[in-house]
């Protein structure tokens, strides 16, 4: 059913024309001038270096990273090099090389681009912790800082990632930092629904892609989908198809369960139980909302706020959307 249909040029050019156009505009130089500036504290470095006697400063300064119900002891096993966990992960980020200083700016520069949007927002400083990949923790906004679990992102084929499903694994690289930000921004914003009809599913994740986009302008499609190369090519090259699938089998306007895990949420694949199924992406769903939300937006004037109040079902009835072929 699903054939591809374009050459990985084509798929490049389009890819390119998505930044192109955020990047090489008025607007984007706009953004980049807003003098906005924040603090990035490693405190994984920090607690990594301190003595064990410097314990009850470190709890005094940052209260929030040691709850009362964990014991001293585990604490002083950590600076003192008895928990074994703890060890690899800083050895392993400490041969990272990872340059904090462009962390930092491409981190402000999404911030910046939050701000413009939404002038109510509120920057925070940059922590960054050891969360022993904890997926939930790779990007975190809190009322007092931006939260980056740093050895989240050791790089796809990382020895601590062996374990990790390749699916989730490519998500693991130093350069999905701004996106990922980008994502945990948007989720801030976007309410989410309570609905589950397909399409109003499709649409929440299609608002959230939509803002993350326009928050990381510069983040490549497989960034801002959580996607591997790959598979992000493939949504490009197939969109119609996709589409096309939803569509002659009536699944828009369905409430079967079953298909938030068969489309929506991230897996290794998306199961059209077709031979071509580990081809796919998962959650493939997502990507057809965001590009419904972004046709809708284009072909309405529709500010980013007017994206986030518009119902589901307007937005796909006024989208005009036509997938590419």
């Amino acid at each position: 059913m699903i054939n591809r249909i374009k050459t990985v040029l084509v798929v490049l050019a389009f890819a390119k024309a998505i930044i192109s156009c955020h990047t090489a505009n008025p607007q984007e130089q706009e953004i980049k001038s807003i003098p906005l500036q924040v603090d990035l504290i490693q405190f994984h470095e920090e607690f990594a270096t301190a003595p064990s006697n410097d314990l009850d400063n470190l709890k005094g300064k940052y209260p929030a990273f040691f709850p009362k119900y964990v014991p001293d002891s585990v604490w002083m096993d950590k600076m003192e090099g008895r928990d074994t966990i703890q060890n690899v992960l800083e050895e392993a980020v400490g041969n990272a090389g990872f340059d904090f200083e462009e962390i930092k700016e491409e981190i402000e520069l999404v911030m910046k681009h939050v701000e413009y949007y939404f002038p109510e927002f509120e920057p925070t400083p940059i922590i960054t912790v050891l969360s022993e990949v904890d997926n939930d923790l790779k990007v975190l906004p809190t009322p007092n800082y931006l939260i980056i679990g740093i050895d989240n992102y050791l790089g796809a084929d990382h020895e601590l990632y062996a374990g990790i499903n390749r699916y989730k694994a490519v998500t693991l690289e130093r350069d999905r930092i701004p996106a990922d930000v980008a994502l945990a921004y948007a989720k801030l914003f976007v309410p989410p629904t309570n609905s589950r009809q397909f399409l109003e599913q499709m649409i929440y994740y299609g608002k959230l892609h939509y803002l993350q986009q326009n928050f990381a302008p510069s983040s490549s499609i497989a960034q801002i989908m959580g996607y591997a190369e790959d598979k992000a090519q493939f949504s490009l090259e197939n969109e119609e198809q996709i589409y096309r699938y939803f569509v002659d089998r009536e699944l828009l306007y369905s409430t079967d369960p079953k298909l938030l895990t068969r489309f929506i949420l991230p897996a290794p694949f998306s199961k059209f139980y077709l031979e071509i199924d580990n081809e796919t992406p998962g959650g493939v769903a997502q990507y057809i909302g965001w590009q419904i939300v972004a046709s809708y937006a284009e072909n309405n004037n529709a500010s980013l706020q007017d994206v986030i109040n518009t119902p589901a079902e307007e937005i796909f009835n006024q989208s005009r959307y036509k997938p590419r072929s």
